[in-house]
């Protein structure tokens, strides 16, 4: 009689840590799929004061024309989901050349990781940047799941690689069968916006993917100003 104490001691205690342990394995996998930093917008450059020109009295040599500067593809290199206080880096991808998939936009197998259609657009360029992520991976929930969640008017902001960081609207949100995905989703041409895309509902074995596919398409505030004044 005098172990019962001990044994019931002994078996809350277990219990205690056995939630503990769940309790730490959900805030990793489902709480906190990452720390969240803002992102931060480059500081302006401050206007130079003015400076008094002095017009020398025998004529100056005309100044060269400069040649004009090469154009240099933006190059995206992390996407914040603001409102969801979530961030993944992006890495640039290309087209599935064999095996399953072949002739399709690639994916980065890593739960934390998006994925940038190289070939097309950049963020912000004339034309469809496409970026898809996973909603989980080998049991852990992926960053792109905050697409489920999102709506109108949500914003995201994608930084680039020489530190500058635009910020585009969510314009519509849509779920398709992943086997009925409208073309416009995957145009790389037309007016201005970026296209965000992830699975979503219950995994078609037969298929090999789930059977939905969540669709974000944003905008930058430009463009859905541009829109609305027509």
């Amino acid at each position: 009689m005098k172990q019962r104490p001990l044994t019931i001691f002994l078996y809350g205690l277990s219990i205690a840590c056995f939630l503990a342990g769940l309790f730490l394995l959900i805030r990793q996998y489902v709480l906190l799929p990452g720390k969240y930093e803002p992102p931060v917008s480059p500081t302006p450059a401050l206007s130079p004061s003015p400076t008094v020109t002095i017009t020398p009295s025998v004529s100056a040599t005309p100044a060269p024309t400069p040649s004009p500067t090469p154009y240099v593809k933006p190059i995206p290199t992390r996407i914040y989901f603001t409102e969801a206080e979530v961030m993944a880096d992006i890495v640039p991808v290309g087209i599935i050349e064999e095996g399953e998939g072949q002739g399709q936009m690639d994916t980065v197998d890593d739960p934390d990781l998006a994925a940038w259609y190289e070939p097309g657009p950049a963020p912000g360029e004339e034309g469809n940047a496409i970026l898809n992520g996973h909603k989980s991976w080998q049991g852990k929930i992926g960053r792109f799941s905050v697409l489920w969640d999102m709506e109108i008017g949500d914003e995201i902001a994608i930084a680039f690689e020489d530190g500058s960081v635009q910020y585009f609207y969510a314009v519509s949100v849509d779920f398709y069968p992943y086997d009925n995905v409208p073309n416009e989703v995957m145009d790389l041409s037309g007016e201005s916006r970026v296209t965000l895309i992830t699975c979503y509902g219950d995994f078609d074995h037969a298929a090999g993917t789930s059977s939905e596919r969540c669709v974000v398409v944003c905008q930058s505030a430009e463009a859905i100003a541009a829109k609305q004044a027509d």
